[in-house]
């Protein structure tokens, strides 16, 4: 087998999946909270009244301003006036993330998760967290739950798919890199791992297919410099060796 070391080395950026998924921005108000308002047991679709300005304060500041260290004060807020809704949890968790403090990450995600059992991006954010912290084995366990909850998530499947690529195992990582292209074509970040998936089986055409696609979907993108290099990689490693002249 050729030398690939170095291309096989993971090139995604911290959090990928999660920034992918985004998540969904609240700026509509509760009614008026019922007696049980409080009880975790019940999910709930909008914030209370009282928490709502400073929602809103920390979404404008995180997904207008791209300021997410002043953004993490007001969800901080959000949550003292409504400690009971987990979107408040994934916001916060989400600005932790884009400040690579991954641990205080991991946190507001499993928050979410205890706030809302049946959350699968909680579980996404807990499982991408773990991730960037090389918890390879709990990072596996979030997402896979993640995917029970949410079977067609692009995202976690990328991340398991990272998870699994980490830790070496190609053959796992494959079907998870492949169902997230399947569920989203213009998802950039598969396709980077997908190449590192072909180059483990040695076929290096496909690998170089994966990686050029990368490219078109994202050409600006953090990874482009080490992408381009992995293709030069490639296309080195097939040209054709000169005949050497006999004795």
């Amino acid at each position: 087998m050729r030398n690939f070391s170095l291309l096989l080395a993971l090139v995604f950026l911290p959090g990928a999946a999660l920034a992918q998924a985004g998540t969904t921005p609240t700026n509509q108000t509760a009614p008026a909270p019922s007696t049980n308002s409080d009880d975790s047991s019940s999910p709930r679709r909008l914030p209370k009244p009282a928490a709502q300005p400073a929602l809103d304060r920390g979404q404008d500041l995180l997904f207008r301003k791209k300021d997410p260290a002043a953004s993490i004060e007001e969800f901080k807020k959000a949550l003292k006036a409504d400690p009971w809704y987990a979107q408040s949890y994934l916001l916060l968790g989400l600005a932790y993330m884009q400040l690579q403090r991954w641990g205080d990450a991991q946190w507001a995600f499993e928050e979410a998760t205890k706030v809302e059992p049946g959350n699968a991006q909680g579980y996404l954010g807990w499982g991408s967290a773990l991730n960037e912290q090389k918890d390879y084995a709990g990072a596996e366990k979030a997402l896979q739950r993640s995917l029970e909850l949410e079977p067609d998530s692009a995202e976690a499947h990328y991340e398991l798919a990272r998870t699994l690529g980490a830790t070496g195992k190609w053959q796992a990582a494959g079907p998870h890199a492949l169902r997230a292209i399947e569920l989203n074509p213009d998802y950039a970040g598969p396709h980077a791992l997908m190449g590192n998936v072909y180059l483990d089986q040695e076929d290096l055409e496909s690998a170089r297919k994966e990686f050029k696609e990368y490219l078109r979907l994202d050409p600006e993108g953090s990874l482009a410099p080490q992408v381009k290099q992995l293709i030069a990689d490639i296309e080195k490693a097939s040209a054709p060796q000169p005949n050497k002249k006999q004795p």
